[in-house]
């Protein structure tokens, strides 16, 4: 069988803050403050999700689904 990479959507949501984050930064929209406490604050979750993750959270198709 065939090893496919997946990623969770709670996991791409998160990066997608971190950038959102950053390009506010750069645009000096936030301060450095705000900045690392956001920072912090997604890079904890992040770590979190990436620790739920085993073979049961894999398989299940539901991790993977975007709500728009």
């Amino acid at each position: 069988m065939e090893n496919i990479n997946r990623v969770s959507s709670e996991i791409i949501e998160i990066e997608t803050s971190i950038k959102l984050i950053e390009y506010l930064k750069r645009n000096s929209t936030i301060d450095d403050g705000m900045y690392n406490f956001c920072i912090n604050k997604l890079m904890k979750k992040q770590e979190l999700e990436k620790s739920k993750i085993d073979d049961d959270y894999i398989n299940n198709i539901n991790n993977y689904k975007i709500l728009t």
